[in-house]
């Protein structure tokens, strides 16, 4: 759980105030992990990350950042999360295909790739920029 929460930049605190509950509860829920937790709350915390209860059960959960903002930001007790891309092309609109949403759920996984790239490149440039300053 902890590993989707972070990967989605997330803190504990934000995750306890969407389940309103205290940060520690949030984290003592974190340490004892799923096999513990109602069905009830387990929905609760897979709809918060955005994923299904069996991706948190799972051995190799899904650490995706479905974030398409330039650095992950540590989310606020109060700031909800941005509206992501990724995060829509999630929502299979009624009487789509199969085809269709997995074609829009690639090329919205694609654009962000390329748009990691180019973050990639960009931090890339700085640290050679600073590096040469620092000489």
């Amino acid at each position: 759980m902890a590993i989707i929460r972070n990967a989605r930049g997330y803190t504990q605190q934000y995750m306890a105030q969407q389940l309103d509950m205290a940060q520690n509860t949030y984290s003592r829920i974190e340490k004892d992990e799923s096999d513990k937790l109602s069905d009830e709350l387990l929905d609760k915390i897979a709809t918060c990350l955005g994923v299904t209860k069996e991706d948190i059960k799972s051995p190799t959960p899904v650490i995706m950042n479905l974030h398409d903002d330039g650095f992950r930001e540590r989310r606020s007790s109060t700031s909800p999360p941005k509206k992501e891309t990724v995060m829509n092309a999630l929502n299979r609109t009624p009487g789509e295909s199969e085809r269709v949403y997995n074609e829009r759920v690639i090329n919205a996984l694609l654009e962000q790739l390329r748009q990691k790239d180019e973050q990639i490149l960009r931090l890339t440039e700085l640290l050679i920029h600073i590096n040469n300053i620092s000489r």
